[in-house]
């Protein structure tokens, strides 16, 4: 993705209003570190897994929170709800998965995906 390209897909469908309304009230991440935190559990809440990333937001627009991550990974698109971006409290965060170290990220991020099991 260049700085000119956009998350958005005219051909897909508006994303609900609460992440339009995310979008604009969260523009002021743009430029922001955010540490992610993804936990993945089943339709019956175990456990499957648990994933970090850290990277600055690069854009957020159309109910998508860009963000791109350190070491040169692929992006991390995140849905633009307000409540799910908290500004970090001061200090050193470890990533489980690297070992690297985080200092005073801008923002913190935590998710859960249930993954639908077939």
């Amino acid at each position: 993705m260049t700085s000119g390209d956009s998350v958005a897909d005219s051909a897909a469908p508006l994303p609900p209003r609460r992440l339009l309304r995310g979008s604009r009230n969260l523009q002021g991440l743009v430029d922001r570190s955010v540490l992610v935190g993804i936990t993945f559990v089943d339709d019956a809440g175990q456990l499957l897994r648990r994933e970090q990333a850290f990277g600055v937001v690069s854009e957020v627009a159309d109910g998508v929170v860009t963000v791109l991550r350190s070491g040169g990974e692929d992006a991390l698109l995140l849905p633009a709800d307000e409540g799910s971006f908290r500004p970090a409290p001061p200090g050193t965060y470890r990533l489980t998965g690297s070992g690297e170290e985080i200092v005073d990220p801008d923002y913190l991020s935590t998710w859960t995906v249930v993954v639908q099991q077939t």
